[in-house]
């Protein structure tokens, strides 16, 4: 890592705006971690993507103590299911290998090179167990009970004191009392002079730790970084809360991640945070001896090229293995789904269209892509893939809760103001999500409380009793009779919009979210169908912390039922429209926008204000809903089969408090399209795959194309990312098991009773109840469908996309549509970065 010019060589001489520039370097280290009310998928390397991929794995594996053991068992468990073509692993290998030359070089005995490689990969078993469950040092249980206590939004009965001082010097003042303080400094006396010595203030104490330590900047920044990766869930709140948070939530409680180095800096004086060494990868020589029944120490007898070829092959780490397997993988999983988008688009030039009876806009996840083909095989209809916000950059506030919730992507801030109106709604109702929301509140305080909780459970035993038996034996028939959660009011209540002082959002701002839907998705408005359906889309499931996880990432972890309705009023109205028009936009006056949400649990797919439409359309939408519940029913169908339960038994589960896996979310994903529906229509994407629609002959300057592989495809990495690296580790990158979950402070889940915050995602999201992944460990693969000068553009000049593109995080196939050949984009120094292979398609034009 390069040092900015500003910083001196070596710290003897350290300014505090000297270890501030280090601090900021360090913190890198981790990404932003957004608490439970929305949480985000982020890839916990972010701040390695300025390196190639198996560099990145590889530090990161050594600084977050994370080794890839097990990741190999579920590679092979993989290869066993087919998931991965042993073929094209072989092929891996041999590249790996240098070429079929050397490949296929005797090293010993009649045992050549690739024998000694593919048996490491699928046969010997040369690793230790794999760790399942994070244990924590003294130091790092010390840390962190403090960061769990100072964190708390609320949940706590007694908060913790002092927390306007900050974290760090709050904790300096409490350790005075802090018995586990006092232990880790080998006594009260010895606890005492270290306090009496710790600077106050926090970048101060660092200075200090780091004069102690011996070299210069690079031997610094490496201490920071693997005190940052002893918990980086902690870490990676601490960055969220300061730079990403509202500033009202941490106004009484500052921290930073300079307090958090601090407190190391504090466990640095009592002998506590020394660097790590990371366990070793076992020796494979023993097992591979075995296995090829080798006298022992063969490979040590061995001279000249076959020597230094066994020493190549067996001191191979971990990491190096999992990138071929993960290698074969995505080349196998590319060679197939270009093959049958070029073949998919070849029918479809064939075939004439005609205007569809209904269009549905769905979100780009990829769980939409079996409901769309679900619905696409059940009449006349059209689907189209959109960002889940619909586009809105807005808050959505609700009149009987205070909280604003913000239906856009994290990295964005709301422009408008959405607020429920429940003057024209059903009394009932609001006062029954008033009542529900006003228990649901006494309960969870009163569960807190040391004392109340007993109480709580005396006074209400009987009846918490029943409900705990309906949960378990009728879960349909519980969510009946529970009070409505506040999240019913979006489709319930009218919508009024706000702009600053404005009531309703300004004319030209209306415009240009009606704009970017055509324009982004290439969606022609003089060919719209009489019914359009804008479906955003949430999840039904009960207690679970990671519900959030399961609604749309595009509305900040939240459904986007609101968001769907908000631009469907939009586009219903004549001013909106006759500047659409004025623009080239012209809408049929018979064509209709209806919104409404799809639940990915269940795929009952709800339809919002449908007494706004035209009494015309009365037999449209009631055929509409009707063919939406043949769709669901197959989906669910589809679904069960990968959970292995029945379709019936995905609702009954969406309600089942003891559910585990309610659906599998986002696993699975592998490939992010950028095409018309017409491309991939008679594809089966198995949904694993991301789906914008973009039509390259309506974007000649490609300011969509740049648009969206600078937004919702840089989400989507993340995903992948998160889930990719969750499989691989998933007990340091990962959330590990889901039934040891609590929640902790309202920001986050730990694993028992306290610890660092989880920071991926849970085993039950990603792995079967034996063991197998279901979800495959690749990275994200992007299909675009434009002519590839104007995607060699767009990569070449931005930067992000270089980076990604370039250090192999993304891989990228441009199927050209003037000729309809399948290329793939290589970092270089040529005109071109992409190589054609002869004759179409060739897989073995990928490289690690």
């Amino acid at each position: 890592m390069n040092f900015p010019a500003t910083i001196a060589p070596n710290a003897a001489n350290d300014t505090l705006e000297d270890i501030v520039e280090l601090v900021e370097i360090a913190k890198q280290t981790v990404p932003p971690l957004w608490p439970l009310e929305s949480p985000i998928a982020i890839n916990p390397l972010a701040g390695f993507e300025d390196l190639p991929f198996g560099e990145a794995v590889g530090q990161a594996s050594h600084i977050f103590n994370a080794p890839l053991k097990g990741a190999i068992r579920h590679w092979r468990k993989l290869a066993k299911e087919g998931k991965v073509d042993t073929t094209v692993l072989a092929q891996v290998a041999i590249e790996r290998l240098g070429g079929p030359d050397t490949a296929f070089r005797e090293v010993t005995q009649g045992i050549h090179a690739l024998d000694l490689l593919s048996a490491r990969l699928l046969e010997v078993k040369d690793f230790g167990p794999s760790q399942s469950i994070r244990s924590l040092g003294p130091a790092e249980q010390f840390v962190a009970k403090w960061c769990g206590a100072f964190f708390d939004r609320g949940l706590a009965a007694h908060p913790m004191p002092w927390r306007a001082k900050g974290l760090y010097r709050a904790v300096l003042a409490l350790c005075a009392h802090d018995r586990q303080f006092e232990a880790l400094a080998g006594g009260r006396a010895q606890a005492q002079a270290i306090l009496a010595t710790m600077p106050d203030d926090p970048y101060a104490a660092i200075r200090d730790a780091l004069f102690e330590r011996e070299g210069g900047h690079p031997e610094h920044l490496a201490w920071l970084r693997h005190m940052i990766a002893r918990l980086p869930g902690w870490a990676g709140h601490l960055r969220w809360r300061s730079e990403r948070a509202d500033p009202e939530i941490s106004q009484d409680a500052p921290a930073s991640i300079a307090d958090l180095l601090a407190l190391w800096a504090l466990m640095a004086r009592c002998g506590h945070a020394e660097i790590r060494k990371t366990a070793r990868d076992h020796d494979p020589r023993p097992a591979i001896q075995r296995h090829f029944v080798l006298p022992d120490r063969t490979f040590e007898h061995l001279g000249g090229q076959q020597r230094a070829m066994a020493d190549f092959i067996l001191g191979m780490s971990d990491v190096d293995l999992v990138l071929m397997f993960m290698e074969a993988a995505e080349r196998n999983y590319a060679g197939k789904i270009a093959s049958s988008l070029r073949k998919s688009i070849r029918q479809v030039a064939a075939t004439e269209t005609k205007r569809a009876d209904a269009q549905l806009v769905f979100c780009i996840d990829v769980r939409s892509e079996p409901m769309r083909r679900a619905i696409e095989a059940t009449g006349n209809y059209e689907t189209i893939g959109y960002a889940g916000f619909f586009g809105l950059p807005i808050a959505l506030r609700s009149p009987i809760d205070a909280k604003k919730r913000r239906q856009l992507p994290v990295l964005l801030e709301p422009q408008h103001e959405v607020v429920h109106q429940d003057e024209t709604c059903d009394p009932q109702l609001v006062n029954r999500v008033r009542q529900g929301l006003a228990i649901r509140q006494v309960a969870g305080t009163a569960k807190q409380g040391f004392a109340s909780s007993f109480t709580m459970a005396e006074a209400t035993g009987p009846l918490a009793g029943l409900m705990l038996a309906m949960r378990s034996l009728a879960p349909q028939l519980a969510e009946k009779v529970s009070a409505p959660h506040p999240d019913v009011l979006h489709a319930a209540l009218p919508l009024c919009t706000s702009h600053g002082d404005d009531s309703d959002l300004p004319l030209h701002k209306k415009l240009d979210y009606a704009l970017g839907l055509f324009h982004l998705t290439g969606l022609q408005a003089q060919h719209l169908a009489p019914l359009v359906l804008l479906a955003g889309h949430g999840a039904t499931t009960v207690n679970n912390a990671f519900a959030g996880a399961l609604d749309c990432g595009a509305c900040g972890g939240r459904a986007g039922g609101p968001n769907a309705r908000l631009l469907a009023h939009i586009l219903n109205e004549d001013a909106v429209r006759r500047h659409l028009a004025d623009k080239g936009h012209v809408i049929p006056e018979d064509a209709w926008f209806v919104a409404a949400q799809h639940d990915t649990t269940t795929d009952v797919v709800e339809i919002f204000d449908e007494h706004l439409l035209p009494t015309s359309h009365a037999g449209r939408i009631a055929a509409l809903k009707h063919d939406l519940e043949k769709a669901a029913l197959a989906n669910r169908e589809e679904r069960a089969v990968c959970l292995g339960r029945t379709a019936a038994d995905l609702v009954t589960g969406a309600y089942h408090w003891g559910e585990v896996r309610p659906e599998w979310g986002l696993a699975g994903n592998a490939a992010f399209l950028i095409a018309d529906r017409a491309v991939s229509k008679e594809v089966d994407l198995e949904g694993r795959a991301f789906l914008h629609s973009y039509d390259w002959q309506h974007d000649d300057d490609g300011s969509a194309l740049a648009a969206i592989m600078t937004a919702p495809m840089i989400v989507a990495q993340w995903i992948s990312c998160q889930y990719l690296f969750s499989t691989l580790n998933n007990t340091r990158y990962g959330a590990g098991d889901k039934s040891t979950h609590n929640v902790i402070g309202g920001v986050g889940v730990v694993q028992g009773n306290g610890g660092d915050l989880c920071v991926g995602l849970p085993y039950q999201s990603l792995f079967r109840d034996d063991g197998t992944p279901y979800h495959v460990p690749q990275r994200l693969l992007v299909v675009v469908h434009a002519p590839v000068e104007r995607v060699d553009r767009i990569v070449v000049e931005t930067p992000l996309l270089t980076r990604l593109f370039g250090n192999g995080w993304l891989k990228l196939v441009v199927i050209d549509p003037k000729d309809n050949t399948a290329q793939r984009w290589l970092p270089g120094e040529t005109i071109t970065h992409f190589n054609a292979a002869p004759g179409g398609w060739a897989p073995n034009h990928y490289a690690i």
